[in-house]
């Protein structure tokens, strides 16, 4: 029976303190036993068997059996129920309940021998044998039970670990930037528990399960919080606090064998009594929230976050050496600080300890947990971090280009923010001009930018102009017909990745991706840019209807040149860039002479034509990098940038030459020739903000009209008035 009991332990665990508490309590329960027996009997052993009486011996033999069986089950089952957190009485009945047979079997088969062997040894022999081999048989056969529910025990022990293992990877597969995080936390958590000395088993595997399910609960936390690329502001802060309590409640449901809850409860407690969720303090907070709270702020303070690139060691050491005894227990940071250099070779393995992350308990059970774990496909977790990457890069572009006014800067943002997730050899973003129905590349990116800027095509030309007429995507097909008339480009690209920008049913545009690999393109890659489309055409069309709108009201509508709200935000760029450079520029203030009187003799029309044609002529006389403004009714000025005053001379004398060369017609028998007057102010040497240089110039004007003061002559001849003026840039 003591073997039975025996193999029944040992199959519990084969540490050695068990081992020795199996044979202690055997060995005191014979000897209670033994001695209740002799008490009995009213004698000292040996037992002669011609005094006993065999009725007297056979009620004091069950008597002891049963105290044999019920003191030595119920201090196994004791036992078990403090190392398991199970009831005793259902230990008892499920594991023991079977021995009280044999037991009583044994003690029938030791009385006959007892009582027969003297006198008739063989007869003794004949009827105890088939007892002791039915008890031999049931011994067996229940030794089996056991070993099969063991192992059922252990099976699903290793299913339970695993499935706890798998819903954590695949919550920290959500976050991209905190990926990995509960892995290297555990390994962590688990180290620093032994090098703080916690021994119990029961807290340790609660531990180790708290450590992978601490963060549970942000599944409920919404990933614009938790993806923050800044500070979270107060409110957010309350949302981010209640992941503890979430994460306790969610687990609650779960009948775990040892400490889990607290532990993911409390891992955000500090010890200075200042944490969440419940304010708990010092040693009220559990020992293994306490360890786990240090490995987890560790290892975020030496990961990528949202928020911020990783912390050096150094400063994530000097962090928590600051914390110890406010948020951090003083002991454990003294335990920390002493074994850092083993703690950070503990975060760069998280792959080896993945695998053993919940070790089998039984060398048998090692086939069963690799078979378990060769299920959980690792391209699941890619997947499905690869789905929250994607879903939170297409808000993080949405958000950036919201907020960006301009065309050029809007396509060269988006060309950026694509390569981080789709590769390519070369960008182009084409744009329609509806008034050609062309497209025409207004930005390219990565190898031979250059040659594709500017680059056009017709409506359904090439790859890029089927998919515009089409509005559907084309992959992995050779995007040559883009660039036939480009001998460099024909042959520069093998695949390619061609998506319409559709805002409802109209083309604003395309966006080409050209790569130099043959099929460099796959489903991933499609899907990222379908759903990359609307916000892109809806961004770029926004900063194309932004532009019209600045440039319309910055633009003077009659001459088509800048006006005075534009002169005002253009000074300030032009002084702090002078100013930055140490850079001269000048600025003409001009005023035309006798435009009076023509508006007056033959009325407004006549002088905006006048003025138009004027505005034209002040445009083409001066530089690409000159600035002509209409300043008010018949008064223009100009930057001229790098131009010293002195040297601007040059340009005065070739405005009035001009102008007073040039008649305009007013109608069939009627010239006029218009002349202009000219000040000049040069930065920095006559003043370095707007108002200073304006009066210089304006003085200098009018001392200009003064001098220019003869009036000049109207002739008669006809001179036709040119259409189409160009629209000065």
């Amino acid at each position: 029976i003591d073997s039975v009991l025996s193999a029944t332990i040992s199959l519990t665990s084969q540490r050695l303190y068990k081992v020795l508490f199996n044979l202690a309590q055997l060995s005191i329960v014979t000897f209670v036993v033994g001695h209740a027996f002799y008490k009995l009997q009213g004698s000292s052993p040996p037992l002669d068997p011609s005094v006993v009486q065999l009725s007297d011996l056979s009620v004091q033999l069950a008597f002891c059996a049963l105290l044999y069986f019920v003191l030595n089950t119920l201090a196994v089952a004791t036992a078990i129920s403090l190392t398991t957190e199970r009831r005793i009485v259902e230990i008892w009945k499920t594991d023991f309940l079977w021995v009280s047979l044999p037991t009583f079997a044994g003690a029938s088969a030791a009385a006959i021998i007892f009582v027969y062997f003297e006198e008739t040894p063989f007869l003794a022999i004949a009827v105890a044998a088939p007892i002791v081999l039915i008890i031999h048989y049931a011994y067996k056969l229940n030794l089996e039970r056991i070993r099969q529910a063991q192992q059922h025990v252990d099976q699903l022990d290793v299913l339970y670990h695993s499935t706890i293992s798998s819903l954590a990877m695949a919550i920290d597969a959500k976050d991209a930037k905190t990926h990995g995080h509960i892995e290297r936390v555990q390994g962590l958590t688990l180290k620093l528990a032994e090098i703080a000395g916690m021994t119990d088993e029961t807290e340790l595997e609660g531990l180790r399960a708290a450590a992978l399910m601490h963060d549970i609960g942000k599944i409920a936390i919404p990933e614009y919080i938790l993806n923050k690329p800044s500070s979270l502001n107060s409110w957010e802060m309350q949302v981010m606090r209640k992941h503890p309590t979430i994460g306790a409640d969610i687990l609650s449901s779960i009948p775990f064998p040892y400490p889990v809850i607290p532990f993911v409860r409390y891992h955000h407690e500090k010890w200075d009594g200042t944490g969440y969720p419940d304010g708990l303090k010092g040693e009220n907070i559990p020992l293994g929230a306490r360890i786990l709270a240090i490995a987890d702020c560790y290892d975020a303070l030496r990961s990528d976050r949202p928020y911020r690139p990783k912390l050096d060691r150094e400063i994530a050491i000097e962090h928590i050496k600051s914390e110890s005894g406010k948020a951090y227990d003083p002991a454990i940071v003294e335990r920390f600080l002493l074994h850092v250099d083993e703690l950070e070779r503990e975060m760069k393995e998280p792959e080896s300890r993945s695998s053993e992350t919940f070790p089998p308990q039984e060398d048998r059970l090692s086939d069963l947990d690799t078979r378990m774990k060769s299920r959980i496909d690792k391209t699941v977790f890619y997947e499905i971090a690869s789905t929250h990457t994607e879903i939170q890069a297409l808000h993080e572009i949405s958000d950036a280009l919201s907020k960006s006014l301009k065309v050029s800067e809007t396509l060269s943002l988006l060309s950026d923010k694509i390569l981080n997730f789709v590769p390519y050899t070369s960008c182009a973003v084409y744009l329609m001009n509806s008034e050609n129905d062309r497209l025409m590349v207004h930005h390219g990116s990565g190898k031979h930018s250059d040659l594709l800027e500017r680059h056009e095509l017709r409506m359904a030309e090439g790859i890029t102009g089927w998919v515009a007429v089409h509005k559907e995507h084309l992959m992995n097909v050779s995007p040559a017909p883009d660039f036939v008339r480009s001998e460099r480009l024909h042959f520069a690209y093998r695949s390619c990745l061609v998506t319409p920008l559709l805002l409802g049913e109209n083309i604003v545009g395309v966006i080409s991706l050209y790569s130099e690999e043959p099929d460099n393109y796959n489903a991933d890659h499609l899907r990222f840019m379908e759903g990359l489309s609307d916000h892109a055409a809806t961004a770029i069309r926004n900063a194309i209807i932004y532009e019209e709108t600045q440039e319309e009201a910055y633009t003077d509508v009659l001459t088509g040149l800048p006006n005075l709200r534009y002169f005002t935000d253009f000074m300030k760029s032009e002084l702090e860039r002078s100013s930055r450079l140490e850079e001269p520029f000048t600025l003409l203030m001009m005023d035309l002479e006798s435009f009076k009187q023509v508006n007056d003799r033959f009325g407004h029309k006549i002088g905006d034509q006048i003025l138009m044609e004027i505005a034209h002529i002040l445009r083409d006389q001066l530089r690409e990098s000159d600035t002509c403004i209409r300043y008010a009714g018949d008064e223009f000025i100009a930057i001229l940038p790098g131009v010293k005053k002195e040297q601007a001379k040059h340009a005065i004398e070739r405005l009035q030459k001009t102008l007073d060369e040039h008649r305009l017609r007013v109608d069939e028998k009627n010239l006029v020739q218009v002349g202009i007057s000219i000040g000049a102010a040069s930065f920095p040497k006559d003043g370095r903000d707007a108002d200073l240089l304006l009066a210089v110039a304006d003085r200098a004007m009018y001392r200009d009209k003064f001098a220019r003061s003869e009036v000049k002559n109207l002739s008669g001849n006809i001179i036709p008035f040119e259409k189409g003026l160009k629209k000065p840039s």
